[in-house]
């Protein structure tokens, strides 16, 4: 008697391949995932750094120019540190010292690296959903208030040392430098921030 050989219907191979062939590019995708995402952190810190590196040099460099013309170079991140660091009430008593110059400089650079690793976290997620530049531009709003702020409460007498416009013209500039930076690097204008919401 003749064997009877079990026949597929060709769709049903074609289907099976598919399957496997999907599973195979699953797992493909899913094993390196964790690898994309680290090098993905990895150039988000670095671009962060470089922002935030750039926009403490922007505002390092403004008041540079701020304190030269007043004809007392170094005073604007002396007297900030004697203040933060050895609590200085009285602006006419500060001795400006190299010490107190690198403490502000090093505290200002850090906090301006934080801000630049977030701010590219932010633009990194600007490339899969556009609406993120308005939290964008919403971030660097409230980054100057609190600039403002920060120096408002440390020291009320200080705004009389450092006038307000100095304080909004140094944090404009590095705004501007940050955010070239993140415009030109994702391949964006500054003018979708307008129409980021719709």
């Amino acid at each position: 008697m003749p064997s009877r050989t079990r026949h597929v219907p060709c769709f049903l191979n074609y289907e099976a391949a598919h399957l496997r062939l999907r599973a195979h590019a699953l797992t493909h995708h899913f094993a390196a995932w964790p690898r994309r995402e680290t090098i993905m952190r990895r150039s988000v810190i670095r671009e962060g750094m470089v922002v935030g590196l750039a926009g403490a040099v922007a505002v390092a460099a403004w008041f540079l120019v701020y304190d030269l013309a007043a004809g007392v170079p170094f005073r604007t991140p002396a007297l900030l540190g004697a203040t933060i660091f050895d609590g200085l009430r009285d602006p006419s008593a500060l001795v400006i010292t190299p010490a107190l110059v690198l403490k502000y400089t090093v505290l200002h650079g850090l906090a301006f690296l934080a801000f630049g690793i977030a701010a590219a976290g932010l633009f990194a997620l600007v490339d899969y959903e556009r609406r993120v530049l308005f939290a964008v531009f919403m971030l660097f709003c409230c980054f100057e208030v609190f600039l403002v702020g920060m120096v408002m409460a440390l020291a009320e007498q200080l705004i009389e040392e450092i006038p307000i416009w100095a304080i909004l013209g140094a944090n404009l500039v590095a705004a501007i430098v940050m955010l070239g930076i993140l415009f030109r690097s994702h391949h964006r204008m500054p003018s979708e921030v307008l129409t980021a919401g719709e």
